[in-house]
């Protein structure tokens, strides 16, 4: 049985207008021996035949059709049905640079790495490109401290770093080993469960890698559209970035005592980016969003961090708002980012 060099799991839902440039960006992949597993998590549109056509026209391509179940499920099902050595996953409404997979194989056996990561920029539909991460050179890990090192740099930085988190815990752009999968039984968590499932993925993954690769490239462009579910206010977002924080702290003991500070600084975070997306909201009133707002300030998480936590080492915007937060100073905190929205040039 051919073992083809690389597994690229596509899950498919309520895409038409994109699957065919996601699709087209695979097939250009420099490298060759590869199979695309294209996962219909039973998409309501056009999808389906699209895929079905794909596969008619190129023998790489293969299709599973499922009932709905989500994201992480989606990939999951890819997962069981990859045979190559390699293993890589892209959403479908995104699409990647042609040389992306050849790269990361050509890195994964030089270094006899189990995980390979590059950069990631984002596009949005007028073709604005916006880079995002990317390391600024070559970079092994290959010991227990540097790999626990690099987790915890996914989860968030180190207290006093400016910038919110050092190292992308998107799982498409990484290749990973497939027998390392296999293995261990590695899966996705759903989505609907645990927020971020990418991050949970890749961190289960990190604790059975010898060696960790991130390459000083950008290959992979993020769509973002107006309707992106993740830049619009939701109210259940705060409770579950907390359900994240604690499973978090549940299931990853490996990466030691820090673990703790990081899943504090990344829950403050998303508090704060939750704030901005209400500041901004057009569709509540000002009643709502104190109301909105308060929930989130009563929580008993503010006063735990601020006990436990260095504080006085956050970024200056961030005590600011952490600060307030734990006063429960609604128009502090408006003003503060209603104020970061007009320098960052995004006011309405």
């Amino acid at each position: 049985m051919n073992v083809p060099d690389i597994s690229i799991i596509v899950p498919v839902y309520k895409v038409e207008p994109y699957l065919d440039r996601c699709v087209r960006s695979l097939l250009a992949q420099t490298i060759k021996d590869m199979e695309i597993i294209l996962v219909d998590d039973g998409s309501p549109d056009r999808c389906p035949e699209l895929c079905d056509g794909y596969a008619r026209v190129d023998s790489r391509i293969k299709v599973i059709h499922k009932r709905n179940e989500g994201l992480g499920m989606a990939c999951n099902s890819g997962i069981e049905a990859a045979a190559g050595k390699y293993i890589a996953f892209c959403d479908s409404d995104d699409w990647v640079a042609p040389e992306m997979y050849r790269t990361m194989v050509y890195s994964a056996e030089e270094y006899d790495a189990q995980m390979v990561f590059t950069g990631l920029r984002r596009v949005d539909e007028a073709g604005n490109v916006y880079p995002m991460a990317q390391a600024s050179e070559l970079r092994v890990y290959d010991t227990p401290e540097q790999v626990r090192g690099f987790g915890l740099g996914m989860i968030a930085s180190a207290p006093g770093v400016a910038v919110e988190r050092q190292v992308m815990m998107s799982a498409k752009v990484v290749l990973y080993r497939g027998d390392m999968i296999a293995g261990n039984r590695l899966r996705f968590n759903s989505e609907r469960e645990i927020i971020s499932e990418d991050l949970f993925f890749n961190l289960d993954c990190l604790r059975h890698a010898r060696r960790v690769v991130e390459l000083p490239k950008t290959f992979y462009n993020y769509f973002f559209n107006s309707l992106s579910l993740t830049q619009s206010y939701r109210a259940d977002r705060f409770s579950k970035s907390m359900a994240m924080r604690g499973e978090l702290l549940r299931r990853y003991g490996w990466l030691g005592e820090e673990l703790k500070t990081r899943a504090d600084r990344m829950v403050a975070g998303y508090a704060r980016t939750i704030l901005r997306q209400l500041v901004g909201n057009k569709k509540l009133s000002w009643g709502q969003k104190r109301r909105e707002f308060m929930a989130i300030a009563e929580s008993p998480v503010w006063r735990e961090i601020g006990e436990t936590y260095p504080v006085n080492l956050m970024p200056l915007s961030h005590r600011l708002v952490f600060k307030s937060l734990v006063k429960r100073g609604f128009f502090a905190v408006w003003a503060m980012l209603t104020a970061e929205r007009v320098v960052r040039g995004i006011s309405r």
